[in-house]
């Protein structure tokens, strides 16, 4: 396969081999579409809530002492 890219994107990719970060322009490549996919794969809502910003957040929170129940019987 050919695939022709832009001088710039040429020069990216020869700074991303020579730095050691890739081996070859195949293993970036397929890298690069991992990414792209792992990107746009449907989080679990174990995901989601792992990766919000709100976890190890201190938020005050104290739970309604009131259970609805009548107890005075």
């Amino acid at each position: 396969m050919q695939i022709d890219i832009a001088p710039e994107t040429e020069r990216l990719v020869r700074e991303e081999i020579s730095s050691g970060h890739y081996r070859s322009v195949d293993e970036l490549i397929k890298a690069g579409v991992e990414a792209l996919r792992e990107k746009s794969a449907p989080k679990s809502l174990v995901q989601f809530f792992r990766e919000s910003p709100l976890v190890g957040l201190e938020l005050p929170f104290e739970r309604d002492k009131d259970t609805g129940r009548n107890t005075a019987l």
